[in-house]
């Protein structure tokens, strides 16, 4: 965070020019915004901070101004008052479509599920292979399905182990919500916040072509991150303990999305996606 008053003109300009500042904000309100935004040019300039991302304001406890930024500012009124869904308004402004429902299983409910998930799940630490070097994370992954369905995502192939009871459960509580038949789920778990997610899109071939992916997140309160791939336009919100969000549409064609690492929590958290995988019946193997 810079102070405005600290900063000549001519290294805000060069600063604005490189990038170095994407966002301005007031101290005094907790509040950040565009820079251009017609609110934050009447402020007084003792008051007048700026930020080279929307994350670095976000964990500082600045909130979306409502003038500039009204989809996001929903979002933060949301995050802020526990506001439990935003399940008809689309959280992106453009090139796809995203819907959080919120809490939809009861804080009881959703401490039993991660006890489950936690002791019930095969869990393995996640394999990618980058530039030909083969990779381990400390964080882990599973794979399940109603087939031994084959997915590959950085050059790994996984295959789908049977479902759970829980898993069943909570694919049967996506599927009602959401309206969509999903027949597979990719798991993680991150043990703390210092594990996190890379920018990514899941549009792999496996999966149905702008199908819907139905994200379960238990444990940890989490911000979650999704930045446009053309304009880097970025749109953050914080994932509940019991809470379900939904993308779908042209969302993975044009959007990265990412879970930040932070030094905020360090809970455990577990992240259910709800998947549709496309394969002939040859490509399945018989349980």
């Amino acid at each position: 965070m810079i102070q405005h008053l600290e900063i000549s003109g001519t290294d805000l300009k060069n600063k604005i020019k490189r990038k170095e500042i994407c966002f301005g904000g007031n101290q005094k309100l907790k509040i950040y915004g565009t820079l251009k935004c017609t609110s934050g040019k009447r402020m007084k300039i003792e008051n007048r901070v700026f930020f080279a991302s929307e994350l670095e304001a976000l964990e500082i406890g600045f909130r979306p101004c409502g003038h500039c930024m009204k989809t996001k500012y929903q979002i933060g009124k949301m995050n802020l008052f526990n506001i439990g869904t935003t399940e008809n308004i689309n959280l992106l402004p453009k090139d796809g479509t995203v819907n959080y429902y919120g809490k939809l299983i009861s804080p009881k409910e959703a401490d039993h599920y991660l006890d489950c998930l936690l002791n019930t799940i095969e869990w393995k630490n996640d394999e990618a292979i980058i530039f030909g070097k083969h990779i381990t994370t400390k964080r882990k992954v599973a794979w399940y399905g109603d087939s031994a369905f084959e997915y590959n995502y950085s050059n790994t192939t996984k295959r789908a182990l049977s479902w759970t009871k829980e898993l069943l459960e909570l694919k049967g509580i996506a599927e009602e919500k959401t309206g969509v038949k999903f027949n597979s789920c990719l798991l993680n778990l991150y043990h703390n916040g210092d594990e996190g997610m890379a920018w990514h899109s899941d549009a792999e071939k496996d999966l149905k072509k702008n199908g819907a992916i139905g994200s379960l997140s238990f444990g940890a309160e989490r911000k979650f991150a999704f930045k446009h791939k053309q304009s880097k336009e970025t749109v953050l919100m914080i994932l509940g303990h019991g809470s379900l969000l939904v993308m779908k549409d042209t969302t993975q064609t044009n959007w990265l999305h990412r879970l930040p690492p932070t030094k905020l929590t360090t809970k455990t958290r577990v992240n259910l996606t709800f998947r549709t995988i496309v394969c002939s019946i040859a490509q399945q193997t018989n349980r």
